[in-house]
């Protein structure tokens, strides 16, 4: 990526109000291509607003977003999905009596002289599953797996979607330390495939250790952005 377009994605001056809040103050984030770009702040600092505002989720009221250097506004999240941009939420949104590879595709089935591919399905969910060296059966009720795989197979949605832009949000707190190890051999893996990962958490050795670059949120506005490796924990606390 030439330094005239060297991010990813830019977004400019976003501005957000509900109903006597002003919950974003012309927030500006940056994120470049292939890296991990952590954004940080108290609850309440506008982290999952801003993101929400780049999902299509909320309309922001004022700003602009730039994605591979065209500007962007998604009407809703199904546009930002076919346009490589994906988000794991914290709250998992998932149908509980459907299996895994029904989840992993639905509301875009392959589909073969009119009827469900299910060869196919089970075939490229297969595939995801091996390259992020998940080891769960596609055809399994996803009812029945432990909180910590199904946080991870809305992981591997988001791969899915050949998203160039992938939001984590607080996507560690519910996995032990070996599941978040894997985690981790996920981002670098996304990271050499091209994808940038936008991940939201409050676990500060996590965002030292896995970081590039960190924007820090207060009260709705931006504070700061700067290189992990420039960052120890006290500045961190002390800009949150």
């Amino acid at each position: 990526m030439s330094d005239i377009n060297k991010y990813l994605l830019e977004m400019d001056h976003i501005s957000k109000e509900f109903p006597g809040v002003k919950a974003l103050d012309s927030v500006t984030l940056k994120v470049k291509g292939r890296t991990v770009h952590s954004l940080m702040g108290e609850n309440g600092a506008g982290k999952s607003t801003l993101m929400k505002c780049l999902f299509g989720i909320y309309t922001p009221d004022e700003g602009k977003i730039t994605l591979e250097g065209k500007q962007i506004k998604f009407a809703n999240p199904a546009e930002a999905l076919h346009n490589h941009v994906s988000m794991v939420h914290q709250e998992l949104n998932q149908v509980l009596y459907q299996t895994v590879m029904e989840n992993m595709w639905l509301g875009r089935y392959p589909m073969k002289n009119g009827f469900v591919d299910h060869k196919k399905m089970y075939d490229d969910t297969k595939k995801i599953f091996e390259d992020l060296e998940l080891d769960v059966d596609p055809r399994v009720k996803i009812g029945t797996l432990q909180v910590s795989q199904k946080q991870m197979i809305e992981i591997a949605k988001a791969v899915s979607y050949d998203s160039k832009v992938i939001v984590m949000d607080e996507p560690t707190s519910s996995l032990t330390d070996k599941e978040v190890e894997h985690l981790f051999r996920i981002i670098e893996l996304l990271k050499k495939k091209g994808t940038s990962i936008i991940y939201i958490s409050h676990k500060m050795e996590e965002i030292l250790r896995i970081s590039d670059d960190v924007t820090v949120m207060r009260d709705g506005k931006w504070i700061a952005t700067r290189p992990a490796s420039e960052l120890t924990m006290d500045e961190i606390i002390r800009m949150m």
